[in-house]
């Protein structure tokens, strides 16, 4: 009897222990983070819209790391034609994102945003393995197309850790919006075009 009270009592401090030092980290990293969050957000909005007026911008892409097969010469709305341009990251820096544009006459109107703080996917989706598919379709009845991106990530975790995962990516404007593929599939589905 002594052995479970004591057993018992032992589960107990070590959970409130464990909730002690979870609630202490995620409430300091909540601070830090929303303030950090909110300069990294107008910071990529401020270098995405700078180009709405369709100048040209001073971004050059080293060739080898364009996407061949997954960039597309494409009608969108006011943009007109414009190549869609999926670029690989700089395998040299540890977790950095795959990265979009949209170019005319071989000069870039668009950067789209980063979608992970300062292009990185080291806490987020995993490592980049590859862009699956790229469709242009107006996924919210706005008469304007939208841009859909499926990415392959592999996490490396267990024992299929190595099978890439499929994340898809939605942009409405300027505004990129991330979920499961499953979620993804269903969204478009779904009569009411909601997120889950």
């Amino acid at each position: 009897m002594i052995k479970k009270v004591f057993l018992s009592l032992m589960v107990l401090l070590s959970v409130l222990g464990l909730c002690a030092c979870s609630a202490k980290v995620n409430g300091n990293k909540e601070k830090n983070f929303s303030a950090a969050n909110d300069e990294a957000i107008t910071e990529r909005i401020a270098s995405s819209v700078a180009d709405l007026n369709g100048t040209a911008l001073n971004v050059s892409l080293e060739e080898k790391r364009i996407i061949q097969d997954q960039s597309l010469n494409v009608e969108l709305g006011d943009w007109g034609n414009v190549k869609f341009i999926s670029y690989e990251p700089d395998h040299s820096i540890d977790f950095e994102d795959v990265s979009f544009f949209l170019a005319k006459e071989d000069m870039i109107i668009y950067t789209f945003p980063y979608y992970y703080e300062n292009n990185s996917t080291e806490n987020d989706a995993g490592i980049f393995d590859s862009v699956a598919a790229v469709d242009f379709y107006d996924v919210n009845n706005d008469n304007i197309k939208d841009v859909i991106v499926i990415i392959n990530y592999v996490t490396g975790a267990g024992p299929q850790g190595m099978t890439p995962r499929p994340r898809a990516r939605l942009s409405l404007g300027i505004r990129l919006i991330s979920c499961s593929f499953r979620n993804f599939v269903y969204s478009l589905n779904n009569p009411l075009g909601g997120w889950l």
